[in-house]
């Protein structure tokens, strides 16, 4: 088990611990070290980019993002608390 520390919007430090064994959500590798998208998303991953640092493309950049959109529903059908219109959207960027 790792730790990882965040800065909270109120400016308060956050820390967590999380497993670096732990698959990521994205690409199934261990996750190694926390990233800014949380510590269940590898930091290159969260960032666009394979582990030998070629850059996603356009498609498998917008196919993430759907992936994630669906998770979403799927939490919201299950129960999950409502997301708000903000972050909600039928665009895919």
């Amino acid at each position: 088990m790792k730790t990882a520390t965040y800065t909270g919007m109120d400016g308060k430090k956050i820390k967590v611990e999380y497993d670096e064994k732990a698959p990521c959500i994205w690409c199934g590798l261990p996750v190694e070290s926390a990233s800014m998208g949380g510590t269940n998303l590898c930091p290159a991953c969260d960032c666009g980019v394979y582990r030998d640092g070629t850059k996603w493309t356009y498609e498998e950049s917008m196919n993430q993002v759907l992936v994630v959109k669906r998770a979403k529903e799927i939490y919201e059908k299950r129960g999950g608390r409502k997301i708000n219109e903000y972050e909600r959207s039928d665009k895919p960027y």
